[in-house]
């Protein structure tokens, strides 16, 4: 059972963050939600397509975040709204969720207090991560990718994780895969040569490289098989 899942202040966090989130999906304007959703190949024709849950939330995590053709974010409009009446930690989450920051990062091992050491790939960085869905011994060694919002001495995710193993890190280099049935379980992450980390720092700063690494995620079947056409 997760340490997290008795600690009053991560379930209050947590109830706050599903709250502002909730809020800034319901302003992402359809054209935002249509083009991200094409470009991540969910696109049905009509309206998004997906198989689950974990795929929808990668697109409302681009929407919310990511607009395109000039929208402002539904996460900068959720702010504006309802700064002045948020407080405790709805206030907390609304201020910090505007700075998350989209980054890879690789779980070392489990606090006694709860949460779990991470470190940020791009960034080299340690940080103590609360998230009681990753808060799991068969995840420790494997790395995800994700907004993350520090709050006072915590990190929390904010938006959707993306599983990031070996075969994500090569294609995003540019290197072939060879193809292969999705993990029964998710693989530890070797950790990256010093080549190789450079190589990720450039392509994390080119304006699509979240879309990219989403689509490569779901491209290799790490989020449940893609929906049929």
């Amino acid at each position: 059972m997760s340490q997290l899942a008795n600690n009053p202040r991560y379930q209050a966090l947590s109830a706050a963050r599903e709250k502002v989130l909730t809020g800034a999906a319901k302003r992402v304007p359809a054209a935002t939600m249509a083009s991200q959703a094409r470009a991540l190949g969910l696109w049905g024709g009509k309206e998004p397509l997906v198989s689950n849950d974990v795929q929808f939330g990668l697109l409302f995590d681009l929407a919310v975040f990511a607009p395109v053709g000039g929208h402002t974010a539904a996460i900068e409009r959720e702010q504006r709204a309802t700064a002045e009446t948020a407080t405790g930690e709805q206030a907390e989450v609304l201020s910090a969720a505007g700075h998350a920051n989209f980054t890879l990062f690789h779980l070392l091992s489990t606090e006694t207090a709860g949460g779990v050491r991470c470190v940020d790939v791009l960034r080299g960085t340690s940080f103590v991560l609360w998230d009681a869905a990753l808060e799991r011994e068969e995840f420790l060694g494997c790395a995800f990718a994700g907004r993350l919002m520090p709050i006072g001495e915590v990190t929390l995710t904010c938006g959707a994780t993306a599983p990031v193993t070996d075969e994500v890190v090569q294609t995003m280099l540019g290197f072939p895969v060879p193809e292969a049935p999705p993990p029964a379980m998710l693989p530890a992450l070797t950790e990256p040569t010093p080549e190789e980390l450079e190589g990720l720092r450039e392509q994390a700063a080119k304006p699509d490289f979240e879309v990219r690494l989403y689509k490569t995620a779901l491209n290799l079947g790490l989020l449940g098989p893609l929906p049929r056409r």
